[in-house]
């Protein structure tokens, strides 16, 4: 069905003399030695996790639009935040994108997203984050109640602030796929869009694999 609505739209863009091009995935940056090391190690010394549920479907990992249910507090009891979050991870920029509900928290915070990384869907964390992942442009030294915003906020919703403290996160893994855009251009208009997302059985999970793959 999908193939069919593209064969057609490309049909109706050279009726009309409008350029197409269709990419297979977003453009996924390279993942070198360094940047694993780093990531690895941050995740380390920063981030604790407790498997409450093992998922058994496709791993969130490098090149993967991941999508979780999220509930986050402060280490204290205060409560942040609840609801869904999705986030490109590997990717070159941050393309546009449909999902701008006024509750979403798009691109997650960089400590979860330590957390979720190699949690397959299905699955269920809770995930303490360390002060020194929080409010990273702050420093370690700032007073007690120095606040920033959980960052990738959607500029649509509210701004979700914290303190520069723990996060306690509890996270079900929803979906980890590779997206599909289209790029067309009609006349002085162009449409960048999401497809769809392809949700491949690989990577599964594997205790030897690297912690980002």
């Amino acid at each position: 069905m999908l193939k069919r609505v593209l064969i057609l739209l490309f049909l109706a863009l050279v009726q009309f003399g409008c350029g197409y091009q269709y990419r297979d995935t977003y453009e996924v940056e390279t993942l070198g030695t360094p940047l694993r090391e780093r990531l690895e190690q941050e995740k380390r010394e920063f981030v604790q996790i407790e498997d409450l549920v093992v998922g058994t479907g496709p791993v969130a990992s490098w090149g993967r639009r991941i999508s979780a249910s999220v509930k986050i507090a402060q280490a204290d009891g205060t409560f942040i935040y609840e609801g869904p979050t999705f986030d490109l991870v590997g990717f070159k920029g941050f393309p546009e994108d449909n999902l701008s509900h006024p509750q979403l928290l798009a691109s997650i915070q960089p400590g979860i997203r330590l957390g979720l990384n190699g949690m397959a869907v299905g699955g269920k964390r809770r995930i303490t984050v360390d002060r020194k992942m929080v409010c990273k442009g702050i420093p370690d030294d700032a007073p007690p109640l120095t606040k920033c915003s959980i960052l990738g906020t959607t500029s649509h919703g509210p701004r979700h602030m914290v303190l520069k403290q723990k996060l306690i996160v509890e996270a079900t893994l929803t979906e980890s796929c590779i997206p599909v855009r289209l790029w067309a251009f009609v006349w002085i208009f162009h449409i960048n869009r999401e497809l769809y997302c392809r949700t491949l059985s690989e990577p599964k999970l594997d205790p030897s694999a690297p912690t980002w793959r």
